[in-house]
C-alpha cells in the first residue's frame, strides 16, 4: 500500500514537472490578445483601473447595506425605504402598517371585552350572548392582523429594490461626476479636460 501511495506521489509531481516545463512565455506575454497595441494602450487601461478603483471606494463610503435596511424595516415598517430615500413608499408601508394593526389591537381589545363578560356570566343566555358577541370581533382582529403581516413581508422585499435603486443611483452619479467633471486622477497626477 505504502509503495502505491509513493508511485501516486511520484507520478503526479512529475506532471506538475512537465506542465511547467511546457509554460509558453511568448504566448502568456503577448498583450495583443487584450486588445492593446503597445505600452500606452497598457498604461491607459491601468489608469482607468486604478481611477475606477478609486470610484468604488468612494461608492463604498455611500452606498447603504441592504442587511442593515432590512434590519430597519423589519424593526419599524417604512425605515429602510426612508433611509434610501423613497419617503412616499415609507409613508405608505408606515401608515398602512398603523392603521391594520392598530384596527386589529381595537377589534381584540373589543373580543376580550365580550370574553372576560362571557367568563363572568351566570346564566345561560349571557353566557351564549357573550361567547358569539366575542367571536366575531375576534375574527376581525385574525384578519386585520393577517393583512399586516402581508404589508409587513412586502416591506422586506420592497426594502431590498428600494436599496439596490438607490445604490445604483448612488454609482450613476459618483460616475458621471467624475467622468464628466473634466478632472482626471490618475497614477500620472490630476488631468483637467477643457
Amino acid at each position: 500500500m505504502k509503495r502505491l501511495i509513493i508511485l501516486l506521489v511520484l507520478i503526479i509531481s512529475c506532471l506538475g514537472v512537465y506542465a511547467q516545463a511546457s509554460f509558453d512565455l511568448v504566448q502568456f506575454s503577448d498583450s495583443t490578445k487584450y486588445g492593446w497595441a503597445d505600452w500606452r494602450d497598457r498604461k491607459d487601461y491601468r489608469n482607468d483601473l486604478l481611477a475606477r478603483q478609486k470610484l468604488l471606494h468612494i461608492y463604498e463610503m455611500e452606498a447603504q447595506s441592504i442587511r442593515s435596511n432590512v434590519v430597519k424595516s423589519a424593526i419599524i415598517p417604512g425605515w429602510g425605504q426612508f433611509s434610501t430615500k423613497h419617503y412616499t413608499r415609507g409613508q405608505a408601508i408606515l401608515g398602512a402598517e398603523l392603521i391594520l394593526f392598530g384596527t386589529s389591537l381595537y377589534f381584540y381589545d373589543k373580543s376580550m371585552d365580550y370574553y372576560r363578560k362571557y367568563e363572568a356570566a351566570t346564566q345561560i343566555d349571557d353566557i351564549d350572548s357573550y361567547y358569539k358577541k366575542a367571536q366575531g370581533p375576534y375574527q376581525y382582529a385574525v384578519i386585520f392582523l393577517g393583512l399586516g403581516m402581508i404589508i409587513w413581508s412586502y416591506n422586506l422585499f420592497d426594502v431590498v429594490q428600494s436599496t439596490e435603486a438607490y445604490n445604483e443611483t448612488v454609482w450613476d452619479r459618483i460616475y458621471k461626476e467624475f467622468y464628466d467633471s473634466g478632472i482626471q486622477i490618475g497614477v500620472d497626477g490630476i488631468g483637467i479636460r477643457f
